[in-house]
């Protein structure tokens, strides 16, 4: 949506000091060095108005020969947490739609839709592939036992499979502590907001980051990874659950048992309870004053 932050992200990507917001349709390219090669290249970028009555312009950056190299970035403010769980699901709808009228050819679908589920299947914990006996390992296929199946963790994964990369990126997680201030956020809202956020990933097989362009939170890790989708440059920071307001978590690391460890600190909220019931907009009518 309109000040989610996208355009300040993007300039913080690029190293940019001073952002430029445009409308419609934004371009920009980020410069992607490879050190280990001495390599470098561009990496474009579009950014889509937040008015979903531009939606159709999204048909200039992402058409069916550019489908396959596209990553997608969907981004929600922490500024306005309430609206979080429906700009998430609105902007996916929309971007279901548009892939729905591309005319991919089937073999090019049905591989991009597999590379999605791959990620997760083949997902390990960064150390891990030097050290298999190590009895630190978190991956999602070792998260208590040696001999525990893997289907179970891994059920319910990219039910919405779109073929395509997808991050999400929740900015502005600095004014957390206005939140707290402010509008008496505890610790349980935010779990119960990560974990509805979480689970969104999950069905549609996303990476998950919370950014601070003001805090320079995560913003460097986002880069990085990122670089690491698009052009398999190496990645090798594990997920981040402890900090509320710098999450992390790579595309294939999470299950429904890490989601429910957040469960255990709700005391007045169910998992399952309304989002917007819980996270409630807060009221800004003010009392009209009348003179007699």
């Amino acid at each position: 949506d309109n000040e989610s932050g996208k355009t300040t992200l993007i300039a913080k990507l690029q190293g940019v000091e001073d952002p430029k917001k445009g409308s419609g349709l934004e371009f920009a390219y980020i410069d992607v060095r490879d050190d280990y090669r001495d390599d470098q290249t561009r990496l474009s970028v579009w950014v889509l108005d937040g008015d979903p009555g531009h939606a159709n312009l999204l048909r200039f950056a992402l058409n069916a020969e550019r489908f396959p190299h596209t990553l997608v970035m969907l981004v929600a403010a922490m500024t306005t947490p309430w609206a979080i769980l429906d700009q998430l699901q609105s902007w996916a709808a929309l971007l279901a739609d548009h892939i729905d009228k591309l005319s991919l050819d089937n073999e090019t679908w049905q591989q991009c839709r597999q590379r999605n589920i791959q990620k997760w299947e083949e997902y390990t914990e960064p150390g891990d592939e030097l050290d298999p006996g190590n009895p630190l390992r978190r991956t999602s296929r070792n998260l208590d036992d040696e001999t525990m199946d893997t289907l179970p963790l891994l059920e319910g994964i990219v039910t919405t499979n779109l073929g395509l990369d997808i991050v999400v990126v929740i900015t502005k997680t600095d004014y957390m502590s206005t939140l707290e201030k402010e509008h008496d956020y505890k610790d349980e809202h935010f779990d119960f907001i990560q974990q509805w956020i979480r689970r969104f990933c999950f069905q549609y097989g996303a990476a998950l980051f919370y950014t601070s362009a003001k805090e320079d939170k995560n913003c460097d890790l986002l880069y990085k990874y990122l670089t690491h989708r698009i052009y398999s440059l190496p990645f090798r920071t594990p997920a981040l659950v402890v900090e509320k307001d710098a999450v992390l978590i790579p595309a294939g690391w999470d299950n429904m048992k890490k989601i429910s460890i957040l469960h255990e600190n709700l005391q007045s909220m169910k998992p399952d309870d309304y989002y917007r019931d819980v996270i409630a907009q807060p009221s800004t009518n003010r009392k009209v004053q009348s003179i007699t």
